[in-house]
């Protein structure tokens, strides 16, 4: 397992693509502060983690990327990875098989599929207007009486402005050869903010591997955090997981 750099999007970018609703999500840039982590906030952001796959010829879920639900003003989207949804070579969508796997209140993993989606409400991706900006979202219908998830809330959302290198954060992902039989269930991978770019993306220091593309990244929770109008106290969702840049040391004898 090599040690992993990995390029995520913040909030900033997101906040920039060409839509209404999120050019207002936060005109003041206050700073919100989020919540103290503790054992029902971390089923609470796992529920709003979803596995994005399809089924194979044997009728089994085969799962390749993460994504999460976000709310923006009272409309649930899915955001992920736009390389997960379509081809970096070809430009071409990927998605006309692809279902979107999350739990269920009956306890079994149900399934939405992408294509029904953008069919029955008339809905299509979203994508920054730079096609360099590894961001995709789409409105996404969930059954509050059968959809055992939860949404990210708008006021979890921190903007670039207080984000800093050497920020400890904490991502959600689902991790190849931990297949999930009963539940969607992602596992926790932390690191740090090494490096925030001109163009409002940043490299993550953590290990990683396929099927992290889309992760929701957040701030890990401390008693105090440090940003421009002071501290704050709990976590924030400050992007998702884009690309992961591969390293490996080569020995070389004198």
């Amino acid at each position: 397992m090599f040690r992993k750099i990995i390029e995520a999007f913040i909030l900033i970018i997101i906040l920039m693509l060409s839509i209404s609703f999120l050019a207002c999500s936060n005109e003041e840039n206050n700073v919100n502060v989020g919540f103290v982590l503790d054992l029902a906030l971390v089923n609470d952001i796992k529920k709003a983690v979803v596995f994005l796959g399809n089924i194979d010829t044997e009728g089994n879920p085969r799962f390749h990327a993460t994504g999460s639900l976000i709310e923006v003003q009272n409309i649930t989207y899915l955001i992920t990875a736009k390389h997960v949804v379509v081809d970096r070579e070809t430009g071409d969508f990927k998605d006309d098989k692809m279902l979107v796997f999350f739990n269920s209140k009956d306890g079994i993993i149900s399934s939405r599929s992408i294509e029904n989606i953008k069919q029955c409400y008339n809905v299509g991706w979203i994508f920054h207007t730079n096609p360099e900006v590894d961001v995709a979202i789409i409105p996404f219908p969930v059954d509050a009486h059968k959809d055992d998830v939860l949404t990210i809330p708008g006021n979890l959302f921190l903007l670039s402005n207080n984000i800093f290198e050497l920020y400890d954060i904490f991502f959600l992902s689902y991790q190849p050869g931990i297949e999930p039989k009963i539940k969607i269930s992602p596992v926790f991978r932390s690191g740090i903010i090494s490096m925030i770019n001109d163009d409002k993306s940043f490299y993550v220091d953590a290990s990683a591997f396929p099927g992290n593309s889309g992760s929701p990244v957040f701030i890990k929770p401390s008693p105090i955090t440090l940003n421009v109008k002071g501290i704050s106290i709990g976590t924030t969702f400050i992007g998702i997981i884009g690309q992961y840049v591969p390293y490996r040391e080569h020995a070389i004898s004198a």
